[in-house]
């Protein structure tokens, strides 16, 4: 690694240690992170890397930006892996961080983003991505109910998926209604989002913005995954209202705003993302999606609590938007 480093960017690095599982050395005040990533193309890349720079120009603290070749390229090819180095001025992770606050003024920064994406973009996909998915695991539940389920995970797979099918068109649905009945405000614009954002996003022991996480997307998107990512690691209901009123302080929502979020919260991502992770891991790595599983299915009735109390998640300037509610959901 330290051989790589010097011959493609010239840097002396002494001492390597882990950051979010990168490889990471320190020079002066500034952390460099040198990272693998083979999920992302050329262009993607580029498009990522514009992203940077705009954010960098917008004077938004902790953002990992590229670092480039001697030759002038955003990465370098070894044994048939690319690899990017990022730096970031080291800043310590905080403690007193009012997260609903700080993505509402990072979105609201990068709303402003000038330049068209086209590999990174997300921005009313959703339907069209969600119903490619769906489709794909509906016919590989078919596959493994006609050759008889082999094992536990599976026999849970097969008798659990038309529940998730139908949670899956219910939010397509919604989301579908929401576009055609509300109208997009100034908030609804495009900004950059995260592949999911959590907790540990940021605050990853450096608190780094990491841009390989990031897509064009609506809002919505971040606020949604950290709901989420909130059910399945906090007991504690407070939390969703005080994420959701920093951000609403913040950022004032729009009805189309609090739909679209509702309409991802629906979609059950956290079940699709298990059984893909499953099926996409050798066999000696399956044990954790096997609990996962087992968890997810435990507390699909709390789930479907956590469904009807997002509509007390309104904050006081909000209550009177109207929000549809499904009827199957036993209001």
């Amino acid at each position: 690694m330290k051989k790589m480093i010097q011959e493609h960017y010239g840097l002396k690095a002494i001492d390597l240690f882990k950051v979010n599982g990168c490889d990471a050395f320190q020079l002066h005040q500034t952390i460099f992170l040198l990272q693998k990533v083979q999920h992302l193309s050329e262009e993607e890349l580029y498009e990522i890397y514009q992203m940077g720079q705009f954010l960098q120009d917008k004077r938004e603290p902790c953002v990992g930006t590229f670092v480039l070749t001697k030759d002038n390229n955003l990465f370098f090819e070894n044994e048939k892996v690319r690899y990017i180095l990022l730096k970031c001025r080291t800043v310590k992770a905080r403690n007193d961080i009012q997260l609903g606050s700080d993505l509402a003024r990072f979105h609201q920064k990068a709303r402003s983003f000038p330049y068209e994406l086209s590999n990174i973009s997300r921005i009313g996909q959703w339907k069209y991505l969600w119903e490619k998915r769906l489709d794909q695991l509906e016919g590989f539940w078919r596959g493994k109910l006609q050759s008889h389920p082999l094992n536990h995970f599976e026999k849970q797979f097969v008798e659990s998926f038309p529940y998730y099918l139908g949670l899956a068109e219910n939010a397509i649905q919604y989301l579908v209604d929401t576009e055609l009945d509300d109208e997009p405000q100034p908030v609804d614009a495009g900004t950059i989002c995260h592949q999911r954002f959590n907790l540990h996003t940021w605050n990853n022991g450096m608190y780094i913005k990491m841009p390989t996480d990031w897509v064009f997307d609506h809002c919505g998107r971040d606020i949604a995954e950290y709901l989420r990512y909130l059910f399945f690691s906090d007991e504690n209901n407070s939390s969703y209202y005080t994420f959701i009123n920093e951000y609403d302080r913040t950022t004032p929502l729009s009805a189309f705003s609090w739909r679209l979020i509702y309409s991802r919260l629906l979609f059950p991502l956290h079940y699709f993302e298990c059984i893909e992770g499953y099926y996409l891991s050798p066999e000696g790595e399956r044990a954790s999606y096997e609990k996962e599983l087992t968890d997810l299915l435990n507390e699909s009735d709390k789930y479907e609590q956590f469904l009807r109390g997002y509509f007390g998640t309104l904050s006081m300037r909000t209550k009177k938007i109207f929000l549809p509610r499904l009827h199957w959901l036993n209001f």
